[in-house]
């Protein structure tokens, strides 16, 4: 095996970025110095496994950063998204509750039955809430943490006092904030920018 062979094996201790953009480089250099030096001497590959010892790790570790930081800003977004359609939920659970009163008032109600839509409004209003502080920022993580669980807490009383939700409509009322909560409470460095 040729001396630019075992070096371009270890080569492979660098991140895939590194060496797509500077591996050709190295590899130029190593020719430059096989040609300057005995390859055959254990100092020559003494020094070269040194070399790749002391940067690689360092590389790699750098890497692993850039890739952790860009998680963050994906999972940044992706909570910003799930803020506008906490949003979106919240209004259309305060007017679905309106028009099931509206529907309810055609009829006769029953005190439960109202008290239930009283819950799931309030419900839906702290859905909004959550969403809209969540779109504020970090300054808003733990109202939102505060108004996902009294949500959840509301939803579950309303559903449990009268039956009157759809299937999906409980999903969406206890999945949306378990979920929320979940994103809000992972793990997460801050950005580099200081982004909310």
């Amino acid at each position: 095996m040729s001396a630019e062979r075992i070096y371009e094996l270890l080569l492979r201790a660098y991140p895939p970025d590194f060496r797509a953009e500077y591996g050709r480089e190295m590899v130029l250099l190593f020719r430059d110095q096989c040609r300057e030096s005995d390859v055959r001497t254990v100092g020559f590959w003494a020094a070269v496994i040194w070399d790749v010892a002391r940067s690689a790790p360092a590389l790699r570790a750098e890497a692993w950063c850039t890739r952790g930081r860009e998680s963050t800003r994906t999972i940044e977004v992706i909570m910003k998204l799930a803020a506008m359609l906490t949003v979106l939920v919240g209004v259309f659970g305060i007017l679905n509750a309106m028009v099931e009163w509206g529907a309810a008032l055609t009829g006769t109600i029953g005190g439960v039955h109202a008290l239930a839509l009283v819950l799931g409004v309030c419900a839906s209003a702290l859905l909004l809430g959550a969403g809209a502080a969540i779109l504020r920022g970090t300054g808003g993580r733990q109202a939102a943490r505060l108004a996902l669980f009294a949500s959840l807490v509301t939803i579950v009383a309303a559903r449990l006092l009268f039956p009157w939700m759809s299937v999906f409509s409980q999903l969406v009322g206890i999945g949306l904030p378990i979920a929320l909560l979940i994103g809000l409470y992972w793990p997460r460095r801050a950005s580099p920018a200081g982004a909310a």
